[in-house]
């Protein structure tokens, strides 16, 4: 979330490195490119966006929002609306876009759908339970364009800490 009143006094925030990457280059931070310098002004600071890709997972985490299953679920976008959707995202200039579900990694075409958001100078970034990351996919992660990965650890007492 976007802390307004650092925002209107032109403050960094805590969240801007991975907004915007590190201060103090330029570009849009796509894969092997630089990475944005922090917008100083209100009107120049866009929002992170999350998309679900998503309701599917792997995994049936009692926690979990999506209360997500690993089957098909009706009403997800398809290739084409996706890379439609990048293309609005990428017009409106926001700074990155957190991919996420269910779990993104069991979608059979988001590193099509990475590759295709780095080619639109979008920063992608990644929220993953990790439970299908071995060598092939991080390889995969990395030559896609994803610029941040999140993995997340979740358990109760004394696991969870």
């Amino acid at each position: 979330m976007i802390d307004i009143t650092k925002l209107l006094l032109g403050e960094s925030s805590s969240g801007d490195a991975l907004r915007y990457g590190q201060a103090g280059t330029s570009g849009h931070g796509g894969a092997g490119s630089a990475v944005q310098t922090v917008p100083r002004s209100a009107s120049e600071r866009r929002p992170v966006t999350v998309w679900n890709v998503t309701r599917r997972c792997n995994l049936h985490c009692v926690h979990c929002y999506t209360d997500s299953e690993n089957k098909k679920y009706t009403g997800e976008l398809t290739t084409g609306e996706g890379k439609a959707l990048l293309d609005d995202l990428a017009e409106f200039k926001v700074p990155a876009v957190l991919f996420s579900g269910g779990e993104p990694l069991v979608r059979k075409d988001i590193f099509e759908l990475v590759r295709y958001a780095v080619d639109k100078g979008l920063r992608p970034t990644l929220s993953t339970n990790g439970t299908l990351i071995d060598k092939k996919i991080a390889a995969k992660i990395k030559q896609a364009g994803f610029t941040y990965v999140g993995v997340s650890l979740d358990g109760i007492g004394e696991v969870n800490d």
